[in-house]
């Protein structure tokens, strides 16, 4: 009986630590390959929503989206004021737009490109869910990266970068 009760003990004294020890494991890959381009983790604190993203070796942060349900992988960028998408991805997440919608114009690194504003209805970081997000579609291929930019950072509760991990808070 005295074995047990030890063993209990031990248990739950080390239950706490399980977590960060799957996550450490995990954002290591499971193969042990630490050189993948980005992790990323979602969780739940205190009723919040929560995804961190591990910055890459290029020292950007990539991650995973949802735009109106469709899989993009894009960029971080909180230099860029709205969500911006090249004009095939946005027709990929369902957003067709005419030659009279793109208006404005903008400054990318390919050169000054039209620009659309529109609106994605859904977007899906991990755990995170928000609704009606400004973004911008340049027109052709004056962006090659797809761009998650402020629009999207606004709507959260808070974001903070340390220790090389991005974490998204709603």
């Amino acid at each position: 009986m005295f074995r047990f009760v030890v063993v209990l003990l031990v248990c739950a004294g080390a239950a706490p630590f399980v977590p960060d020890l799957i996550e450490g494991y995990l954002s290591s890959g499971a193969d042990g390959d630490p050189s993948s381009s980005y992790v990323a983790s979602s969780g739940e604190d205190a009723g919040e929503r929560i995804h961190r993203i591990s910055k890459s070796r290029d020292g950007h942060f990539y991650t995973e989206v949802r735009l109106n349900g469709r899989r993009v992988d894009m960029l971080v960028d909180t230099g860029a004021t709205v969500i911006a998408l090249p004009e095939d991805v946005a027709e990929d997440i369902g957003i067709f737009l005419q030659p009279s919608d793109y208006k404005y114009q903008a400054r990318t690194a390919n050169g000054v490109t039209r620009v659309a504003r529109t609106m994605v209805d859904e977007v899906r970081i991990g755990d995170i869910r928000l609704k009606d997000v400004e973004a911008s579609v340049l027109e052709g291929h004056g962006l090659g990266q797809p761009l998650l930019g402020m629009s999207v950072f606004n709507k959260l509760e808070r974001f903070d970068i340390s220790d090389g991990t991005l974490l998204l808070v709603q």
